[in-house]
Protein backbone atom coordinates (compact mmCIF):
# COMPACT_ATOMS: atom_id res chain seq x y z
CA UNK A 1 0.00 0.00 0.00
CA UNK A 2 1.55 3.29 -1.26
CA UNK A 3 1.19 6.24 1.25
CA UNK A 4 1.63 9.71 -0.69
CA UNK A 5 2.21 13.04 1.10
CA UNK A 6 -0.86 13.90 -0.80
CA UNK A 7 -3.17 11.33 0.93
CA UNK A 8 -2.84 11.53 4.39
CA UNK A 9 -2.28 14.65 6.49
CA UNK A 10 1.31 15.37 6.51
CA UNK A 11 1.70 15.44 10.29
CA UNK A 12 -0.18 12.12 10.83
CA UNK A 13 2.18 10.65 8.13
CA UNK A 14 4.97 11.60 10.08
CA UNK A 15 3.73 10.19 13.19
CA UNK A 16 3.58 6.79 10.91
CA UNK A 17 7.04 7.26 10.24
CA UNK A 18 8.72 8.20 13.74
CA UNK A 19 6.68 5.18 15.32
CA UNK A 20 7.99 3.04 12.03
CA UNK A 21 11.77 4.00 12.75
CA UNK A 22 11.47 3.87 16.49
CA UNK A 23 10.17 0.35 16.04
CA UNK A 24 13.33 -0.39 14.26
CA UNK A 25 15.98 1.38 16.24
CA UNK A 26 14.13 -0.58 19.33
CA UNK A 27 14.13 -3.89 17.62
CA UNK A 28 17.03 -4.15 15.27
CA UNK A 29 19.82 -1.10 16.18
CA UNK A 30 20.27 2.66 14.95
CA UNK A 31 22.79 1.07 12.13
CA UNK A 32 19.79 -0.61 10.50
CA UNK A 33 17.17 2.31 10.31
CA UNK A 34 17.43 3.25 6.58
CA UNK A 35 14.95 4.39 4.10
CA UNK A 36 14.43 0.58 2.74
CA UNK A 37 13.47 -0.73 5.90
CA UNK A 38 12.02 2.12 7.15
CA UNK A 39 9.85 2.11 3.63
CA UNK A 40 9.35 -1.62 4.21
CA UNK A 41 7.98 -1.21 7.86
CA UNK A 42 6.08 2.08 7.83
CA UNK A 43 4.09 1.07 4.01
CA UNK A 44 5.46 4.14 2.55
CA UNK A 45 7.32 4.48 -0.56
CA UNK A 46 11.07 5.38 -0.29
CA UNK A 47 10.19 8.23 -3.09
CA UNK A 48 7.81 10.00 -0.66
CA UNK A 49 9.94 9.33 2.83
CA UNK A 50 12.99 10.75 0.73
CA UNK A 51 10.57 13.77 -0.48
CA UNK A 52 9.86 14.78 2.85
CA UNK A 53 13.24 13.88 4.35
CA UNK A 54 15.91 14.55 2.07
CA UNK A 55 18.72 11.93 3.93
CA UNK A 56 18.68 10.48 7.04
CA UNK A 57 19.90 12.84 9.07
CA UNK A 58 16.95 15.02 7.98
CA UNK A 59 14.53 12.29 9.24
CA UNK A 60 16.71 12.28 12.92
CA UNK A 61 16.30 15.85 12.91
CA UNK A 62 12.85 16.12 12.38
CA UNK A 63 12.35 13.03 15.17
CA UNK A 64 14.12 14.99 17.46
CA UNK A 65 12.12 18.13 17.31
CA UNK A 66 9.21 16.13 17.21
CA UNK A 67 10.22 14.57 20.32
CA UNK A 68 10.65 17.81 22.10
CA UNK A 69 6.98 19.07 20.73
CA UNK A 70 5.40 16.50 22.57
CA UNK A 71 7.21 17.12 25.56
CA UNK A 72 6.43 20.75 25.49
CA UNK A 73 2.60 19.56 25.10
CA UNK A 74 2.94 17.75 28.11
CA UNK A 75 4.85 19.98 30.04
CA UNK A 76 2.00 22.54 29.29
CA UNK A 77 -0.34 20.93 30.34
CA UNK A 78 1.27 20.21 33.61
CA UNK A 79 1.96 23.55 34.56
CA UNK A 80 -1.83 23.85 33.41
CA UNK A 81 -3.14 21.76 36.39
CA UNK A 82 -0.75 22.53 39.40
CA UNK A 83 -1.35 25.21 41.76
CA UNK A 84 -0.51 28.86 40.65
CA UNK A 85 2.28 28.81 43.00
CA UNK A 86 6.25 29.94 42.61
CA UNK A 87 7.72 26.49 41.65
CA UNK A 88 4.67 25.26 39.22
CA UNK A 89 6.85 25.46 36.19
CA UNK A 90 9.81 23.52 37.74
CA UNK A 91 7.31 20.83 39.21
CA UNK A 92 5.79 20.64 35.73
CA UNK A 93 9.52 20.52 33.78
CA UNK A 94 10.01 17.42 36.65
CA UNK A 95 7.03 15.95 36.16
CA UNK A 96 6.84 16.23 32.25
CA UNK A 97 10.82 14.47 32.31
CA UNK A 98 9.75 11.60 34.33
CA UNK A 99 5.97 10.89 32.40
CA UNK A 100 7.17 9.95 29.28
CA UNK A 101 5.34 6.92 27.36
CA UNK A 102 7.38 3.88 26.66
CA UNK A 103 7.56 5.20 22.42
CA UNK A 104 9.05 8.48 23.64
CA UNK A 105 11.45 6.60 25.46
CA UNK A 106 12.29 4.46 22.58
CA UNK A 107 12.36 7.54 20.41
CA UNK A 108 15.09 8.86 22.88
CA UNK A 109 16.92 6.12 22.27
CA UNK A 110 17.06 6.24 18.48
CA UNK A 111 17.97 9.55 19.08
CA UNK A 112 20.92 8.82 21.55
CA UNK A 113 21.97 5.92 19.10
CA UNK A 114 22.28 7.71 16.00
CA UNK A 115 23.68 10.68 17.74
CA UNK A 116 26.88 8.52 18.71
CA UNK A 117 27.91 8.22 15.09
CA UNK A 118 26.54 11.71 14.21
CA UNK A 119 27.05 14.11 17.16
CA UNK A 120 25.71 17.15 15.35
CA UNK A 121 22.28 15.60 15.60
CA UNK A 122 22.19 17.10 19.33
CA UNK A 123 22.39 20.42 18.17
CA UNK A 124 18.60 20.78 18.21
CA UNK A 125 17.98 19.29 21.72
CA UNK A 126 21.46 21.10 23.12
CA UNK A 127 19.37 24.39 22.38
CA UNK A 128 16.52 23.39 24.35
CA UNK A 129 18.69 22.37 27.44
CA UNK A 130 19.97 25.89 26.93
CA UNK A 131 16.33 26.89 27.35
CA UNK A 132 15.95 24.70 30.19
CA UNK A 133 18.72 25.95 32.17
CA UNK A 134 17.30 29.41 32.10
CA UNK A 135 13.90 27.98 33.94
CA UNK A 136 16.18 26.20 36.07
CA UNK A 137 18.07 29.61 37.14
CA UNK A 138 15.17 31.73 37.18
CA UNK A 139 13.08 29.14 39.51
CA UNK A 140 12.38 29.74 43.04
CA UNK A 141 15.51 27.21 44.19
CA UNK A 142 17.93 28.78 42.12
CA UNK A 143 20.45 26.97 39.49
CA UNK A 144 22.00 24.85 42.10
CA UNK A 145 19.27 23.15 43.93
CA UNK A 146 16.80 23.44 40.63
CA UNK A 147 19.69 21.42 39.10
CA UNK A 148 20.14 18.44 41.77
CA UNK A 149 16.88 17.93 41.37
CA UNK A 150 16.98 18.16 37.21
CA UNK A 151 20.12 15.58 36.62
CA UNK A 152 18.16 13.29 39.20
CA UNK A 153 15.08 12.89 36.99
CA UNK A 154 17.80 13.01 34.14
CA UNK A 155 19.71 10.47 35.29
CA UNK A 156 16.70 8.58 35.96
CA UNK A 157 15.45 8.74 32.22
CA UNK A 158 19.39 8.28 30.78
CA UNK A 159 19.18 4.64 32.92
CA UNK A 160 16.17 4.20 31.52
CA UNK A 161 16.94 4.71 28.62
CA UNK A 162 20.02 2.32 28.43
CA UNK A 163 18.06 -0.47 29.64
CA UNK A 164 20.24 -0.36 32.72
CA UNK A 165 17.25 0.22 35.61
CA UNK A 166 15.94 -2.18 37.68
CA UNK A 167 13.55 -0.07 39.40
CA UNK A 168 10.35 -1.40 39.48
CA UNK A 169 6.49 0.33 38.86
CA UNK A 170 5.97 0.52 42.38
CA UNK A 171 9.25 1.78 42.74
CA UNK A 172 9.43 4.39 39.88
CA UNK A 173 6.18 5.94 41.57
CA UNK A 174 8.09 5.97 44.84
CA UNK A 175 10.93 7.87 43.08
CA UNK A 176 8.60 10.30 41.46
CA UNK A 177 7.07 10.90 44.62
CA UNK A 178 10.37 11.40 46.60
CA UNK A 179 11.51 13.96 44.03
CA UNK A 180 8.99 16.19 44.19
CA UNK A 181 8.69 16.05 48.16
CA UNK A 182 12.33 16.84 47.78
CA UNK A 183 11.84 19.77 45.86
CA UNK A 184 8.51 21.31 48.09
CA UNK A 185 11.23 20.28 51.32
CA UNK A 186 14.24 22.60 49.37
CA UNK A 187 11.67 25.26 48.73
CA UNK A 188 10.08 25.32 52.28
CA UNK A 189 14.04 25.26 53.54
CA UNK A 190 14.75 28.17 51.28
CA UNK A 191 11.99 30.13 52.10
CA UNK A 192 12.58 29.24 56.56
CA UNK A 193 8.97 27.83 56.27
Amino acid sequence: MDTTVSSQNPDALKVIIFRAAEAIVSELGASQLTFASLSERSKIEESTLQQMFPDRDALLTAMIEYRLERFRVRWGAYESVLPDEPMRELKALLLSNMSESSEEKNLDSAIFAAAASNPALLQTSADNVEGLFDILEKSPLGLAQAAILFFSVRGYRLFEQLGMCPMTDAQRTEFQEQVMRLARMMHEQRNGE
